[in-house]
């Protein structure tokens, strides 16, 4: 039976036999599984965007500024830019990154490249690697979390294998 009713995670049966329980599994590799699968979901959704949208030059006309408010941006000021660009109906559009960051404090006229989905109005990208960082950061958390796991599992594979 796959859910057993006795609850273990390691037992010694009466045989001799050493068991490690489906639940030990569990909890050895359920933060690397779910960190790989969210990198992989983001790093994906990056990809779509980036093969989905078409580029552009869009003119800055505002810059939104305020202070930062997270640990690691706190004291800085960030600043969100908003592009008037053309459309893929050929209408000018205004819109915004949807994000911000201290380094966008474009002045208001110049002219900036920018990624832009045709068949729908929303935010635009500004091409670079900051559309790739936040998987690849998830990422990197997975690949360092899978160390304790394989040490963990060759650990309890030793275990079981000494068992009679």
């Amino acid at each position: 039976m796959l859910f057993s009713s006795q609850l273990f995670l390691v037992r010694t049966d009466g045989n001799g036999r050493r068991l490690i329980s489906w639940r030990l599994w569990v909890l050895i590799w359920v933060a690397p599984v779910l960190f790989g699968l969210a990198a992989v979901l983001m790093l994906g959704q990056a990809g779509y965007l980036r093969l989905a949208s078409v580029p552009g030059e869009g003119e800055v006309v505002r810059v939104y500024a305020w202070e930062g408010e997270t640990p690691f941006d706190r004291g800085r000021i960030n600043y969100g830019p908003v592009f008037r660009y053309d459309w893929s109906d050929g209408q000018p559009t205004d819109a915004s990154l949807g994000q911000s960051h201290p380094d966008w404090n474009f002045e208001i006229g110049s002219r900036h490249a920018i990624r832009y989905l045709p068949g729908v109005k929303a935010n635009v990208m500004l091409p670079g690697w900051h559309n790739w960082a936040a998987g690849l950061i998830i990422l990197a958390i997975g690949a360092v979390l899978t160390l304790p796991a394989l040490w963990a599992t060759v650990r309890l594979r030793r275990w079981q294998r000494a068992g009679a």
